[in-house]
């Protein structure tokens, strides 16, 4: 598992992650909402994406939030990696600094290791020295990978829009 890195979104792949977009959806993952707009307008997706990382234009209760796209060997979008920049509401606590999401082909690979141990060093990049991140207590697969990083348990909460337990770690960024 080479040549893998986190980018900052492009126009340059936006074959490649609108594909990754239809996995999400086809898949019926959760955070298919995050990427909706890219089908619609790829350029006034990537402008939001923009805005967003510099803290411009943002919605209520939203903090600046950057995003990143895991290119694989053959240089194709297989994950997407989002990071708040801080957690000061009670609805960011609900939420967590990160969230990310491995294409449905690649995953049980170790790509959900690699995004988050890439992702790690870019919130340390913008001062955090410690994330929250969150996990539905029945995805086996990011338990584990929150456990690689020695995740610390937190607390638990019920999603009031998926009704799933959630459980929430705290990680440190200094790897």
């Amino acid at each position: 598992m080479q040549n893998i890195s986190l980018i900052e979104p492009s126009v340059s792949y936006k074959a490649s992650f609108l594909d990754f977009v239809l996995d999400v959806k086809v898949t019926g993952y959760e955070s298919y909402v995050h990427y909706a707009t890219a089908e619609e307008n790829f350029d006034e997706f990537l402008l939001r994406l923009k805005e967003a990382h510099e803290g411009v234009n943002l919605p209520e209760n939203r903090v600046p939030c950057s995003s990143y796209w895991l290119i694989d060997e053959r240089d194709e979008v297989v994950g997407v990696f989002r990071i708040r920049h801080r957690v000061d509401s009670d609805f960011l606590q609900l939420i967590g600094h990160i969230g990310y999401e491995i294409k449905s082909t690649h995953r049980k690979m170790g790509y959900g290791t690699k995004i988050l141990k890439l992702g790690l060093a870019e919130a340390k990049n913008i001062g955090l020295d410690v994330v929250l991140i969150n996990c539905d207590d029945d995805n086996w697969g990011s338990l584990r990978i929150i456990e690689k990083f020695n995740g610390k348990y937190k607390t638990s909460f019920n999603d009031p829009e998926t009704k799933k337990i959630v459980k929430q770690f705290e990680v440190s960024t200094l790897l």
